[in-house]
């Protein structure tokens, strides 16, 4: 006689983890944007809001991250967690740009002269600065971040002179910045 016996055979999908596309962020902050929605993201020294196990976490870098570039591992687990299918992982890499900063310097009053330092300064992903408005002179340049500046006749006429340091423009995402500072000028008194 004919003897026959069956097999089953399940065939489990395998997983596909994407972490999604490496990029250039300004700033410490970054939402990833990973498929599928299972999940646990790893890598970083910062914190994941709300948690590490969405897939489309918002990420804020420490301090020490900022200007370097972060690797992040989604990790997808075996689907039914039986097997024979094993979890996947996907990388992405995230560069957090450091964002220009600037200052024009206080406020200042200037009395008995027409010229005045300025104190102005650069920082973050920005490495030089130039100085805008007025009608005055810069002294050697409009570049130089502490120039001496020389009232115009009309602005001494006037009382002041705004002036605007602007950054230049880092390379990547981080746009330019400016800041302004004011400034008085009077005549000095005679007794």
């Amino acid at each position: 006689p004919a003897v026959s016996d069956q097999v089953l055979i399940v065939i489990n999908s395998a997983t596909s983890a994407n972490a999604g596309m490496d990029q250039t962020v300004c700033g410490n902050m970054v939402t990833l944007a990973a498929s599928p929605a299972t999940g646990t993201w790893s890598g970083g020294a910062g914190t994941f809001s709300p948690n590490n196990t969405t897939a489309t976490a918002t990420y804020t870098a420490t301090p020490a991250e900022v200007g370097t570039t972060v690797v992040f591992t989604w990790t997808v687990p075996d689907p039914d967690g039986a097997g024979p299918c094993m979890g996947s992982t996907d990388m992405v890499s995230i560069t957090f740009d450091p964002p220009a900063t600037v200052t024009a310097g206080p406020d200042q009053t200037i009395c008995g002269t027409t010229m005045v330092t300025l104190a102005g300064s650069v920082g973050g992903g920005a490495t030089s600065g130039t100085w805008s408005g007025g009608t005055g002179t810069f002294n050697p340049d409009n570049m130089t971040l502490n120039a001496v500046y020389t009232f115009s006749p009309s602005e001494i006429l006037a009382g002041s002179a705004t002036l605007t340091l602007t950054t230049n423009d880092p390379a990547g995402p981080c746009p330019a910045v400016n800041d302004q500072a004011l400034l008085m000028v009077n005549s000095a008194t005679t007794p």
